[in-house]
């Protein structure tokens, strides 16, 4: 009884598991990052091995995006890589990855792998979930931590501010539309 209450109290004490990446990651850094940035709807989300088979022990989320409006960079099509997912019987969950639902709306931060295929800069940092217009406020652009701790990020990076405001300093960053 003893071993199991040390035990218990033990993995309470342990802190939270997380991704750990290096900042900064406010908008001005994230656009000088990225080769793409996309304010898009989610149309699909997949998960599959990497290479196609279990051997290689990775699972990738593919995810779809159909742009609404392109703010950096010029390609016409965006699938983007998230490392994890499910495949088969298996689940794997990696800490600090962006998160997509199919039907989501969303500006993100990418950098190019390869013709059309892209990652999401600073993991979950260069991803913003847009909610639903409110009469009064109008859309909002949400970033989500969890799971993540920020090297060299600062505390007056936002993480909720309107979807206008999100524009117009990537835009500022970006030197102008694209």
């Amino acid at each position: 009884m003893r071993l199991v209450l040390s035990l218990s109290l033990a993995l309470f004490a342990l802190p939270a598991l997380c991704a750990t990446v290096r900042g900064p990651a406010d908008i001005a850094a994230l656009t000088a990052s990225a080769d793409a940035v996309v304010h898009a709807r989610v149309v699909h989300r997949s998960s599959d091995w990497a290479g196609g088979t279990s051997k290689s022990g990775l699972i990738y989320t593919r995810v779809v995006l159909e742009p609404i409006e392109v703010w950096k960079g010029s390609a016409k099509a965006f699938v983007v890589r998230v490392p994890g997912g499910a495949a088969g019987d298996y689940d794997q969950i990696v800490q600090g990855t962006a998160h997509f639902e199919p039907g989501e709306e969303v500006v993100v931060y990418l950098r190019k792998l390869a013709p059309g295929i892209f990652d999401v800069s600073h993991w979950a940092l260069g991803k913003f979930s847009i909610s639903a217009a409110s009469p009064a406020s109008g859309k909002r652009a949400l970033r989500d931590r969890a799971g993540l701790s920020c090297v060299g990020c600062g505390g007056d990076e936002a993480d909720e501010l309107s979807l206008e405001e999100l524009r117009t300093r990537t835009l500022r960053a970006a030197g102008g539309k694209q």
